[in-house]
């Protein structure tokens, strides 16, 4: 991308985000890269709505301690094994890269 198509902004942030900022060599790419995962997430929340998919604050804080509480009962050499079988998975050809939320 060319400084012609670049937007300069300048923002203000709480000092914990400053901070946070403040370790960053390239800070511009840091928030750049965000926003687009944010993007995507959005994206990602707006087609689960269109298929009837409402997920709420509370339903996710409810999946996550399933979740964690499955994970807890899993010995380490399980849940190693699923996570190099799903990261196997995510490396294959054709699978679609979405960034993480």
């Amino acid at each position: 991308m060319n400084e012609e198509q670049r937007h300069r902004l300048t923002i203000s942030v709480p000092p914990d985000v400053a901070e946070r900022l403040a370790g960053e060599k390239n800070v511009s790419a840091y928030l750049t890269d965000r926003v687009r995962q944010h993007m995507a997430l959005d994206a990602l929340k707006r087609d689960m709505a269109e298929a009837g998919i409402h997920v709420t604050a509370h339903g996710a804080a409810e999946a996550r301690l399933r979740r964690r509480h499955v994970q807890a009962q899993w010995p380490e050499e399980r849940y190693a094994a699923l996570e190099q079988r799903v990261s196997a998975a995510a490396r294959e050809p054709g699978t679609p890269q979405v960034p993480a939320a």
